[in-house]
């Protein structure tokens, strides 16, 4: 007994080894940290995950951040972003790294959830022999890991899965269902878009055992299913806490499903699928809008293969893994069945991110088709299978993909080669074919990750050293609410890695009414799911927002403050903030800004605000055109090169001393670059650039050319709009709010406000963050009612006097989904209790 369980014990701890040990040797291959200057760190997890990472220290520090932050653009709730990015057990190993060593933070992460994977199907194949290493090792290493390590936040359910379905296996042998429960629960809790996916698994999964597989099939009884369908209704109410308060963020997030957008046309062809079986068949294009990833290794095709092929092999559970097949080739190929999978929302990049599940399928089948056909010792079976297998490589070769090449396509063929050989010869040494399999695998993964572009530790370090003290200084200095934003970025998320109150985000849980109202009505820069405040907006929005300190390496000095000078970046204060709570007696209810009509937004914003009609600080330029050949077409102009150096140049003389911008509009926009008195400025019209930018600040009478050259054949432009900022207006009407009193804040969390104010009159008190009924508001102890404000702001009605603010962000649906999840579990244990389970 004491032998079987150290073999027992050494093969699962083969099962979590070997798959590290594995994509340690990929990350060496590649040239990838610990072995190369490049991390891990691509993609999504470049982009937003490592971001993320850091504000999870954030939320140990204040735990009111779980909830709410101003670190997303204006601010906004967190329980979305949380829920989906943050909720894995494994991201504690984050806190343990400071900001500039997150990428080695996320290597480690990666590392052990990849081992982890491994381990746990091992773990469902109850299976003592080498054969289970190779198929843990392949499930651990399969393509969708490849592809999608980046998005870390999905590997839990790969873990996941395996306890699930030995969950679902000792509901059927009559077990307790507490195994089940647990690992149903906490794949919605570690992910509750994959845990969604991972419950329509589990009712395929548990209806392939109760029907159709052997070793079950005939256990099957009522008091099976409804012990199934109860725990899976448990497993719901426990990850109710979450789920619901979720719920609640993604109608605020998230698009309506529109029956009417469905493409009622196929994805894809099995000649594509094909594809995917060759090693390597990934690019970055794969990652943007590709098929499935569905290589497991060339032994567990093959095995899958056997299964089907071997005569004494159950014929009617061939017929439930056939089904399960077909569901899921129909699901690859049919958009309406595919985006059932994705929670009726197309996928932005990463499309079929179910593919995991179709390879547990394929791996778990392949085990029992390779353990049987080794009992047979049946050659035919071994060559029929390789021929099949070598001729939809073949086929998928033949479709000219951009991701392959006769290297990958001669590699897959040399170790299908290899692997028949060996099966044909029944050697016998233990560990050959695994062997194989890690030198298979990571081959794969060399193919696939030297064609993704990684982050450079050196200057990820580099930047976060730059600018993280500069944020810390400031904090030191000011402890008051205030914005801060610079006009250069790593990513669109540098508030959350960097921990400071800023315009710039980028997630799927961003509200799209806030990327609105920051786009479509004051002109900033938004592109998909993000905001970035890019090369800065006009002096009267960085004040409207509440930015107190820019970074920049631009050079102003109107209404801002020199501080301090790092290299070739300065800090400046803004001299014209409001402050996070202002006072006003304008109309702010009754006004909306219109969308697209950024300068005359400005103007009647202030006009507002300052509760005067004939207020005027945003002001448009004359200008003259000097042009090349143009053609005037209905409302716009079509602008045609002439010449190998195509310019249009426009001149203004300016009738004031003042700060001056401009935005141009087109129905096809195409790249131009833009140069002032001939100096190159920024390019325009490119993916994040076609907002409201400086030009920079001029004097009276200054005489300024601004060139704009074509980068492609002909240029379409509705609108040039040049405008200047009027600060002597401006000043004016800040002055007249400032004059007011303002919220004085005594103590401000991301999810918590308190503060005091004297009102001389009955006024509207507004305050920079925008109108969400989760936040409850309190004057004088007594709950009151905010509203929305200049379209976006929540705001308050205050009588004259002496009064106390408070305000604290409790999401919907967070008491409900408590109660829900405590019912759930007293259920759950006495239900467990009286059955006996």
């Amino acid at each position: 007994m004491n032998k079987i369980n150290f073999e027992k014990l050494k093969i699962r701890l083969l099962s979590l080894l070997i798959p590290i040990f594995c994509f340690l040797l990929i990350l060496y291959t590649v040239k990838l940290w610990p072995f190369g200057e490049q991390t891990i760190v691509s993609l999504d997890l470049d982009s937003q995950y490592i971001s993320f990472f850091s504000y999870l220290k954030e939320i140990f520090r204040d735990p009111t951040t779980l909830f709410y932050s101003f670190s997303k653009t204006l601010g906004g709730d967190m329980i979305g972003l949380v829920s989906y990015y943050l909720m894995s057990p494994f991201n504690l190993i984050a806190l343990f790294f400071s900001t500039s060593n997150l990428p080695i933070a996320l290597t480690l992460i990666i590392i052990l959830k990849i081992g982890s994977a491994g381990y746990t199907f091992n773990l469902f194949l109850k299976n003592n022999g080498y054969n289970s290493l190779i198929f843990s090792t392949a499930y651990a290493l399969m393509a969708f890991v490849i592809a999608n390590y980046s998005n870390v936040i999905w590997l839990d359910g790969i873990i996941l899965l395996p306890l699930i379905a030995m969950g679902i296996e000792k509901i059927m042998v009559g077990k307790s269902p507490a195994f089940y429960i647990f690992s149903l629960s906490a794949s919605i809790f570690t992910n509750y878009y994959i845990g969604y996916m991972l419950c329509i698994f589990s009712v395929i999964y548990f209806f392939y055992c109760f029907y159709f597989k052997e070793e079950t099939r005939s256990l099957r009884s009522n008091k099976v299913f409804i012990n199934f369908c109860f725990a899976s209704i448990i497993s719901g109410g426990l990850a109710a806490v979450l789920l619901i308060p979720v719920k609640y963020s993604l109608e605020t997030t998230k698009e309506l499903f529109n029956l009417s957008s469905i493409q009622w046309q196929a994805n894809l062809t099995l000649r594509d699928l094909f594809s995917k079986l060759i090693l390597g068949s990934y690019n970055f294009n794969e990652a943007m809008s590709g098929k499935p990833n569905i290589y497991c290794s060339y032994i567990g095709l093959l095995s899958f293969v056997f299964y089907f092929l071997n005569k004494r092999i159950d014929k009617k559970e061939k017929k439930g893994c056939f089904l399960i097949l077909l569901l899921f080739l129909v699901s690859f190929i049919f958009e309406p069945i595919n985006l059932i999978w994705h929670g009726f929302s197309k996928p932005n990049w990463f499309p079929y991110r179910y593919s995991f599940i179709f390879t547990f399928f394929v791996l778990l089948i392949g085990h029992k088709g390779l353990n049987t056909t080794f009992e047979g010792n049946n050659k035919r079976i071994v060559l029929l299978s390789a021929g099949m297998l070598s001729l939809f490589i073949l086929i998928g070769y033949m479709g000219n993909f951009s991701y392959l090449n006769i290297y990958k396509f001669l590699a897959s063929l040399i170790f299908i080669s290899f692997i028949i050989l060996y099966l044909l010869k029944n050697i016998k040494a233990k560990g050959t074919l695994l062997v194989v399999l890690v030198l298979e695998l990571t081959v794969n993964g060399y193919f696939s990750l030297k064609e993704i572009p990684h982050l450079s530790l050196n200057e990820y370090k580099t930047y976060v050293d730059k600018v993280e003290p500069i944020i810390k200084s400031i904090r030191k200095k000011d402890s008051g609410f205030y914005r801060f934003e610079k006009t250069f970025q790593r990513t669109q998320n540098d508030p959350m890695l960097l921990n400071y109150s800023g315009l710039s985000h980028n997630s799927s849980a961003e509200a799209p009414l806030v990327r609105s109202y920051l786009y479509s009505q004051l002109g900033l820069c938004t592109e998909d799911n993000w905001t970035y405040y890019n090369s800065g907006t006009t002096y009267a929005n960085d004040s409207l927002l509440g930015i107190k300190y820019i970074l920049t390496e631009q050079k102003i000095s109107m209404g801002y403050t020199a501080l301090n000078t790092y290299g070739d970046s300065t800090l400046y204060l803004n001299d014209f903030t409001l402050p996070f709570g202002f006072l006003t007696s304008g109309p702010v209810h009754s006004f909306y800004p219109v969308d697209f009509s950024w300068l005359s937004n400005q103007n009647n914003i202030w006009k507002v605000l300052s509760n005067n009609e004939n207020l005027e600080i945003m002001k448009s330029l004359e200008f003259s055109i000097i042009k090349n050949d143009i053609i005037q077409n209905g409302d716009y102009f079509n602008y045609i090169v002439n010449g190998e150096d195509p310019f249009l140049e426009y001149q203004f003389a300016m009738p004031k001393k003042g700060p001056v911008f401009i935005y141009l509009t087109s129905n096809d926009e195409r790249k131009v670059k833009l140069f002032i008195n001939d100096e190159y400025l920024c390019d325009y019209f490119t993916y994040g650039q076609h907002q409201m930018i400086r030009l920079g600040e001029y004097d009276k009478d200054e005489i300024v050319t601004l060139k704009l050259k074509l980068e492609e054949e002909q240029l379409d432009i509705q609108s040039v709009n040049l405008f200047y900022q009027d600060m002597d207006v401006f000043d004016e009407a800040f002055t007249s709010l400032i004059n007011n009193n303002t919220l004085m804040i005594e103590n401000k969390k991301n999810g918590y406000i308190a503060g005091h104010i004297e009102v001389n009159e009955r006024s509207n008190l507004i305050l920079q963050m925008p109108y969400d009924l989760n936040w409850r508001f309190y004057v004088d102890g007594k709950k009151v009612n905010s509203y929305e404000s200049l379209g976006i702001y929540s705001t308050l009605y205050l009588d004259e006097g002496f009064h106390d603010i408070r305000a604290i962000y409790i999401p919907r649906g967070l008491k409900l989904g408590i109660t829900i999840t405590i019912i759930s579990l007293i259920i759950m244990f006495i239900w467990l209790r009286m059955n006996e389970l």
